[in-house]
């Protein structure tokens, strides 16, 4: 009865994992670049009807000091005798554009005045859309959210910089289906 009952646990667990981890399984999605926003504008889609995400988990912080305490959002925690707002953004979280500032797209992952920054990055990512953000400092960076200025780290990545704009695999399948192929022609005698 005892073995029953942990191969039952066993294998509920196993399709409890596998469900979970399908809708966010990595392979799903792709990188949001240039090329893919030049073929969606190409094809007059508007980019506030594309679903975006974010690839790796984002925690935004930033120290209230002895500030009257109000949050807006995320979570306040006292760290050594100080107040933190903090925000997490889970990776593969489902984000909107709310509009563009040049080459930058502003994505919201809530209502409200709360939009993030990306566009297309530098060196190995120069094509990619990863988080923009100011006075960068050992993997973090200084962005605004909700009005307040606030320290962008990665929680899963050593990096903020590695925070990218993905898409599902079958948005794009959708937008990709116009093609054929040529047989080709021969001289005729």
């Amino acid at each position: 009865m005892r073995r029953n009952f942990t191969a039952i646990l066993s294998l509920s667990a196993m399709v409890l994992l596998f469900s979970c981890n399908s809708s966010r399984n990595a392979s799903n999605y792709v990188p949001f670049d240039k090329s893919l926003k030049q073929r969606l504008e190409k094809d007059n889609i508007d980019l506030k009807q594309v679903q975006f995400y974010i690839d790796q988990k984002l925690i935004l912080s930033r120290n209230l000091g002895d500030q009257k305490v109000e949050v807006n959002s995320g979570v306040v925690k006292l760290e050594n005798g100080k107040f933190i707002n903090e925000v997490i953004v889970p990776g593969f979280t489902p984000g909107i554009c709310e509009g563009s500032e040049g080459e930058r797209l502003l994505i919201s992952f809530e209502k409200g005045n709360n939009n993030l920054a990306f566009g297309p990055g530098s060196g190995y990512t120069f094509n990619e859309f990863v988080l923009y953000g100011t006075e960068w400092k050992n993997g973090t960076a200084a962005v605004t959210f909700d009005s307040n200025k606030f320290r962008a780290r990665c929680g899963t990545c050593a990096d903020v910089a590695s925070v990218t704009l993905v898409v599902r695999k079958s948005e794009i399948d959708k937008i990709e289906r116009k093609t054929r192929t040529l047989k080709g022609r021969t001289i005729s005698n």
